[in-house]
C-alpha cells in the first residue's frame, strides 16, 4: 500500500479522534435538564412502574424514544446515566465525523483529506450537544453511517439492508428521521424493496401503534405543549434558522446542498439523502425551532449536510482547490468565534443543574416521600429527589398544552401555563423562578417569578394558600420557596 492510500485512509479515523477531544473538551456544560426527564422515565421503567413520570400518569414526555430505551438499558446494567449520555455521545460525534469521512472517501477515492470529515469535527455545536446529552449527537452519527452504508450498497450492488436498519432505528432515536427513511424507501423500489422499507420504517411504525395503545396520543406531549399557530411558528422558525446558520452554517450548507442536488446525475442516495436534509429544515421551520442555543434541531443532520455541501461546493469550483481549500478554511474559521460562548455555556451550566440536583437532594431529605413539588425545572430535581412533580410548563402533564399561548414569551416552548391548574393540584411545595435568587438592588438576594409565573404568583389563591419558607440547601445558597399552609412544615424550614 502506498503512503497516499495510507494517508487517505488515516484521514476519516484521525477527524473521528479530533471530532472526540473536541466534544470531550465541552464536558462540564451538560447534561441539560431535560436529559434528567428522560433519566427518571428511564428508571420508572425498569423499576416497573411503566413509562411515566409520575407514578400513574401516563404522559410521554420525551421526545427521543430510542434514547430514552437506550438510557433503560444502560441503567438496567448498572450504569450512571449521566456519564453514559456523555460517553455514548462522545463516542458518536467521533463515528459522525469517521462516517462522513469515509463517505467522501467512497465517492472521491482520489481525495487524501477527508475535508467534509474535518469540518464535522471542527463544528462546536456538535461537540457541545455530545455534552448536553438526548440523543441528539447519536442522531447524527446514526443519520451519517446510515448515508454511508447506502452509497457502498449502491456501489457494490448490495441490498442495502444495512443502510434500512440504520435510518429505521435514527427513527426510533428521534422520529423526525422519518424524513429521511422515506425518500430511502422511496429510492429502493427495486428487488428486495419490501424487506428495506420494514427496515426502515418498521421501528417506529411498532413506537408509534405503542404511542397510541399506551400513551393513547398520536404525538408526544412535547410536541403538543410546544406548537403554536402555523405562521407563529414559521415566523419563530426562520429565525431559529437565522440564528443557527451563524452558529453552525445550517444556511450555507442548504444552498450548496441544493447545488449538490440539481448537479447530481440521476436519481440516487445522493439526491435523496439531499431531499431528506431540506425536508428536515423544513420541519424545523414549521415547529418554530428550539430554546436550547446551538442549532440544537439542526445538529442531528449536520455531518450529512457537511457531506453535501462539500459534494455542492466541489460542482462549483471543479478542479480550483485553491479556491476550494480556501473556503474550507474560511469555513472552519468562522465556525471557531463560536468557542467565545464557552464561558457563557458553562456558567449557564454552573448556575443550573448542579443548583437543580442539590434541591432535589435536600427537599427531599426535608419533606414526605407523597409530597408533591411543582415547579419548572423538572429534569434534575426529579430525577434526585423522586417526588411527584407538578409540571408547570407541562412536559410531562396534558393539562398546559389546553391553556392558550402568551404572546409576550419568547422562549421556545415556555408560551403556555395554567395557574388555576397547578393550584388545583394542591402541591405542598412551590418552586417559583427556577428556585434560583438573583442580587437586588441593594445588594440583598432576590427571587424574581419567571414570566409565565406572573399569574401564579399574581392568583389570590397563592396568597391565600401558601406561605413563604427558606430552606437550606446543602452545597449551595438557600432556597426560597412556598409551602402549602396547614401542612406539616419541611424539617429544617424557616420563615421568610
Amino acid at each position: 500500500m502506498s503512503a497516499r492510500n495510507t494517508l487517505a485512509r488515516l484521514a476519516p479515523f484521525a477527524a473521528a479522534l479530533v471530532a472526540a477531544a473536541h466534544a470531550a473538551s465541552f464536558i462540564g456544560h451538560g447534561p441539560c435538564d431535560d436529559d434528567f426527564i428522560t433519566y427518571r422515565y428511564a428508571r420508572n421503567l425498569i423499576e416497573g412502574q411503566g413509562l411515566v413520570f409520575n407514578a400513574g400518569e401516563r404522559i410521554e414526555g420525551f421526545s427521543a424514544p430510542g434514547w430514552m430505551l437506550l438510557v433503560a438499558a444502560a441503567l438496567a446494567l448498572g450504569a450512571d446515566p449521566e456519564s453514559f449520555s456523555i460517553v455514548i455521545s462522545i463516542g458518536a460525534a467521533a463515528v459522525a465525523a469517521w462516517a462522513v469521512g469515509e463517505l467522501w472517501r467512497a465517492r472521491h477515492p482520489e481525495s487524501l483529506s477527508a475535508a467534509p470529515a474535518w469540518l464535522v469535527a471542527a463544528t462546536p455545536a456538535l461537540g457541545w450537544h455530545a455534552i448536553i446529552g438526548l440523543g441528539t449527537v447519536l442522531l447524527a452519527a446514526l443519520l451519517a453511517c446510515f448515508a454511508l452504508a447506502w452509497e457502498r450498497a449502491r456501489a457494490g450492488g448490495g441490498r442495502g439492508l444495512l443502510a434500512a436498519a440504520l435510518v429505521g432505528l435514527a427513527a426510533l432515536v428521534r422520529n423526525e428521521a422519518l424524513l429521511f427513511a422515506l425518500p430511502f424507501v422511496l429510492e429502493e423500489r427495486r428487488s428486495g424493496w419490501l424487506a428495506r422499507a420494514a427496515l426502515a420504517l418498521g421501528p417506529l411504525a411498532g413506537w408509534q401503534l405503542f404511542r397510541l395503545l399506551y400513551f393513547g396520543r398520536l404525538t408526544p406531549v412535547t410536541y403538543s405543549v410546544k406548537k403554536l399557530a402555523f405562521a407563529d411558528d414559521v415566523r419563530l422558525g426562520l429565525e431559529y434558522l437565522a440564528t443557527s446558520n451563524s452558529e453552525c452554517g445550517v444556511g450555507v450548507i442548504v444552498v450548496l446542498a441544493a447545488v449538490a442536488w440539481s448537479s447530481a446525475r440521476g436519481p440516487g442516495p445522493l439526491r435523496a439523502l439531499a431531499l431528506g436534509l431540506f425536508a428536515h429544515v423544513a420541519y424545523v421551520i414549521y415547529v418554530g425551532g428550539d430554546f436550547l442555543p446551538f442549532a440544537r434541531f439542526f445538529v442531528p443532520v449536520l455531518p450529512i449536510g457537511a457531506w453535501l455541501a462539500f459534494e455542492g461546493a466541489r460542482a462549483l469550483f471543479g478542479a480550483r482547490r485553491a479556491l476550494a481549500t480556501l473556503a474550507f478554511v474560511l469555513a472552519a474559521a468562522l465556525l471557531q468565534l463560536q468557542q467565545t460562548r464557552r464561558a457563557e455555556f458553562a456558567a449557564d451550566h454552573a448556575d443550573s443543574e448542579p443548583r437543580w440536583k442539590l434541591m432535589g437532594a435536600s427537599v427531599a431529605r426535608a419533606v414526605p416521600p407523597q409530597t408533591k413539588v411543582a415547579l419548572a425545572p423538572i429534569g434534575a430535581f426529579g430525577w434526585v429527589s423522586r417526588l411527584t412533580i407538578v409540571d408547570m410548563l407541562g412536559l410531562t402533564n396534558d393539562a398546559i398544552l389546553r391553556a392558550p399561548p402568551d404572546p409576550g414569551i419568547t422562549i421556545k416552548g415556555h408560551q403556555r401555563y395554567d395557574a388555576q391548574w397547578v393550584l388545583d393540584q394542591r402541591p405542598e411545595m412551590i418552586i417559583i423562578g427556577n428556585g434560583w435568587l438573583h442580587t437586588g438592588p441593594r445588594g440583598e438576594p432576590e427571587l424574581k417569578a419567571s414570566h409565565w409565573e406572573r399569574t401564579l404568583v399574581e392568583h389570590p389563591q397563592f396568597t391565600e394558600r401558601y406561605a413563604p419558607l427558606k430552606l437550606e440547601i446543602a452545597g449551595s445558597y438557600p432556597l426560597l420557596f412556598f409551602w402549602l399552609r396547614g401542612a406539616p412544615l419541611p424539617t429544617g424550614a424557616k420563615p421568610m
